[in-house]
């Protein structure tokens, strides 16, 4: 998530991205790793021109050894600690010490408190008009800027910026908006600091506001088919899914697509405990959706899969591990990416309310409705159930726009209607 909103925010504001060191990643062991290690992001530099990506080591080199970068207080030249460029694997609290005194450091760019505002032009009309359309949405009656209103219902893509802010906004009471004063900063600074609630734990589309709706089309559009996982991931999954498909054919000689439904059941050190439920209840939640005997493809982080057994009895179970045969060779590190690709083509499909791994297969669900006109496209609704709450249970089978705290799901602003030509509206 934070990956991808960085990139939308460079792109948007006309910056060259810098990309952290690499460093150990969540749930991904000891090794370290950089954003190059899993996207193509050699690629979007080299087929898009005017975004460009660079290292840390390079920006430093160019930047900090140089004296151009210049302390926020002092306007004093200042050197990154002890010369240093190269952070891959250390302690970078020094580097992010130094660059929050060298860049400008957004104030209160909170995706759960703000939305970020990008005006359509340099000229200073469009900033005033944002700020306008921000103290007339404040007048509204509070009913109709609850995202519940939105409810099976949306602003179209191509319509009004108010109509378009109205619903997206989502009850968070700033407007953060790309002025004057931050488009004439040298270097913008994103930091991470949880103790101030600073994190770009949020989706792109959810914090990133245009207020020209062409490139907000453009930028979901990009994401989509270039901010994607490495061909080694897809070649990867695509192997299984014909190895799942196959099974599925054998399982039931009626099943002659090889049709399967899949599961994301979210266990190891979930934080939200309240979402791990028991096989039992797994399979009381889902028998009202699926066949019996359907297969089912699981993605879990769950190694004990006797934990299992009461599913297995029902539907036709299978996991990444009894695939392993096809990924030989592939580094361990994609298979949590391999498991997201293959559930996401599942006919049915249920996850884990509040887990991103989830979301994400749900958004790729999304773009593979609109691309193969699936049942309930038109509306952004997929064959998609949440496990747990009983209230978020037919969550995807509905609208909904977007709300907090945002990173709990995937909402379908993101993909739906995104493949509409310009020519058509």
């Amino acid at each position: 998530m934070a990956m991808e909103t960085t990139l939308v925010l460079a792109h948007a504001m006309g910056r060259t991205l810098v990309l952290p060191p690499e460093d150990r990643m969540y749930l991904l062991g000891r090794d370290q790793f950089s954003f190059n290690d899993f996207f193509h992001l050699e690629s979007l530099h080299l087929e898009h021109q005017n975004f460009d990506i660079i290292t840390m080591e390079e920006f430093l080199k160019r930047e900090g050894i140089t004296g151009n970068l210049v302390d926020e207080t002092t306007k004093e030249a200042r050197i990154p600690p002890n010369n240093q460029v190269q952070w891959d694997g250390k302690d970078l609290s020094p580097l992010f010490g130094y660059l929050r005194r060298v860049g400008h450091v957004p104030s209160n760019w909170n995706p759960l408190e703000c939305m970020a505002a990008i005006p359509a032009t340099k000229d200073e009309s469009d900033i005033v008009k944002l700020r306008g359309m921000h103290e007339d949405m404040k007048m509204l009656p509070p009913d109709s800027v609850n995202p519940d209103a939105f409810t099976g219902k949306y602003a179209e893509f191509y319509g009004p910026a108010f109509e378009r802010l109205k619903e997206n906004l989502g009850q968070r009471p700033n407007l953060c908006i790309y002025d004057k004063m931050m488009q004439e900063k040298k270097l913008i600074h994103f930091q991470v600091d949880r103790k101030n609630h600073d994190r770009m734990l949020t989706h792109f589309y959810a914090f990133v506001f245009f207020q020209d709706w062409k490139q907000d089309l453009w930028t979901k559009r990009f994401i989509r088919d270039h901010v994607r996982y490495l061909d080694e991931v897809f070649c990867a999954a695509g192997r299984i899914i014909n190895a799942v498909r196959a099974r599925a054919r054998k399982h039931d000689p009626a099943n002659t697509d090889g049709i399967y439904d899949s599961f994301h059941v979210r266990r190891g050190d979930f934080q939200y405990k309240k979402t791990r439920l028991s096989a039992e209840e797994l399979l009381q939640i889902s028998q009202p959706h699926l066949q019996k005997g359907t297969s089912l493809f699981i993605s879990t982080d769950e190694k004990d899969k006797s934990f299992f057994e009461p599913l297995a009895k029902v539907y036709d179970v299978s996991f990444l591990s009894d695939y392993g045969d096809l990924i030989k060779g592939l580094p361990t590190s994609y298979y949590g990416m391999v498991d997201q690709v293959i559930a996401s083509k599942g006919r049915i499909f249920f996850g884990t309310w509040f887990s991103s791994f989830s979301g994400y297969i749900n958004r790729m669900r999304g773009y593979h409705s609109v691309r193969d006109r699936l049942e309930g496209y038109k509306d952004g609704v997929t064959l998609s159930w949440y496990f747990y709450p009983d209230d978020r249970h037919e969550e995807m089978r509905e609208y909904r726009s977007v709300r907090r705290p945002i990173y709990m799901r995937e909402f379908p602003t993101s993909w739906r209607d995104i493949d509409k030509g310009i020519g058509e509206i």
